[in-house]
């Protein structure tokens, strides 16, 4: 088990080699690494790129990994305090992948990272994206909100009021919601200060409370979202911790109803964090999925 100061050195290592590029007044932080095939990596809430660091390090011998913090996220620092929608986000990793002068993408998001995708997946869906998407990879996710069990601080954070929840939240109700929504394995202290110093960023506190507003965003479009998921021909998966109270079993029972093409992975025991859980076991799916995508294009 890796020890507090392991996981700060591994952090601070992480945003020591990454990048900037500037957008919409923000500096964002992004990582790339790796040779092969571009895979666009998209956290979730309430952290940061970071998250994929583990699976990234694994992925880099197979792909070119582009790991962004999303504006008002992590190291991307958002200087007006401006909240951004979903589709500012999608608009961000446009310009980062021209920037990058990257053409084709694979694709592979978490928890808020998913919905990003799927807005993405519904420019190309309207042949509005420039850059093409070859595949999509999710991980723990409300995909379909039907299916969507967000915690009670999730509700208040994204709520009216989610300033000032934001404010007077203290450090230990946080990472309890964190624990919550684990399988098996819980995270150990190093973890936890790792994920609570990630989640504040240098943006603070009040960065929590906009980055929810994605709560409302989601709802607004769900029908949009789904949608695009219904009509893409691109190969698609789920990798799903079934423990997860948020989108677990529940939700990967929805998607086979209601998205029948899409290829969904139960894994027993983990919880809404597969990535951080068992990053092991997601790369051996992801490259999984990626062997069925190259047999398939043979």
């Amino acid at each position: 088990m890796k020890t507090q100061r392991a996981f700060k050195a591994a952090t601070n290592e992480w945003y020591r080699t990454g990048h900037y590029f500037e957008w919409d007044d923000s500096r964002i932080f992004y990582q790339i690494k790796g040779t092969g095939p571009a895979l666009l990596m998209i956290h979730g809430f309430p952290t940061a790129g970071c998250d994929w660091r583990e699976m990234g390090e694994m992925l880099c011998e197979n792909f070119t990994i582009i790991v962004p913090d999303i504006a008002d996220a992590g190291a991307s620092y958002n200087p007006r305090k401006k909240t951004y929608t979903l589709h500012q986000h999608a608009d961000m990793l446009e310009a980062l992948l021209i920037h990058l002068k990257i053409s084709a993408v694979h694709l592979i998001g978490h928890d808020v990272g998913d919905a990003i995708c799927q807005e993405l997946i519904a420019r190309q869906n309207e042949s509005c994206l420039p850059i093409q998407l070859i595949s999509c990879t999710f991980l723990n996710g409300g995909i379909l909100m039907s299916a969507h069990r967000p915690l009670g601080l999730q509700s208040q954070l994204a709520g009216r009021y989610g300033w000032l929840v934001a404010k007077i939240m203290r450090k230990a109700t946080f990472l309890n919601n964190v624990q919550a929504v684990l399988g098996e394995t819980k995270f150990d202290e190093g973890q936890l200060d790792e994920i609570w110093a990630i989640s504040l960023g240098v943006n603070g506190r009040s960065s929590i409370a906009r980055r929810s507003h994605n709560m409302i965003d989601r709802h607004q479009h769900s029908a949009r979202w789904v949608k695009a998921l219904q009509e893409t021909p691109i190969p698609m998966c789920m990798i799903n911790g079934i423990n997860d109270p948020i989108s677990g079993a529940h939700a990967c029972e929805a998607i086979e109803s209601q998205l029948p093409h899409m290829r969904v992975i139960r894994m027993p025991g983990i919880g809404h964090f597969p990535l951080l859980e068992n990053p092991e076991m997601c790369v051996g799916h992801v490259l999984s999925f990626h062997a069925q995508i190259d047999t398939l294009t043979m």
